[in-house]
């Protein structure tokens, strides 16, 4: 049996790994639920103006479209946002999450989608 240097250690520096563990996926689950929200708000400006597009006065309609979309945008970027302070404060513990990079390249994808439907709707 290879040793790993974890079989002599306490349980509760077992648990204190576990409990880091679970932490850092509330934090993917919690962005997850951010990319969710934001990604609804854009599809439902975009859905505004196909389902309501014979609606007057035109400028009410679009307004409501860019409101939904650039609060999706938003929350894409604060999901980011939170996502990535607690990256930081559980690597600084040792904890592996995933990378920044790469939620940050879905949040970027997604808010310039975002940003492509808004000169669509415009």
């Amino acid at each position: 049996m290879a040793d790993d240097g974890k079989q002599d250690r306490s349980p509760g520096e077992k648990r204190t790994d576990w409990a880091e563990r679970r932490t850092a996926l509330a934090a993917e689950r919690t962005f997850a639920a951010w990319g969710r929200t934001g990604l609804a708000c854009i599809g439902g400006g975009l859905a505004v103006t196909r389902l309501l597009g014979d609606l007057e006065p035109r400028w009410a309609l679009r307004t409501l479209a860019l409101g939904l979309m650039v609060l999706g945008a938003m929350t894409l970027l604060f999901g980011l946002r939170t996502y990535r302070k607690s990256a930081r404060d559980l690597e600084s513990s040792g904890e592996h999450t995933l990378s920044v990079w790469w939620i940050g390249a879905f949040a970027a994808v997604l808010t310039v989608l975002a940003g492509i439907g808004l000169v669509l709707v415009w």
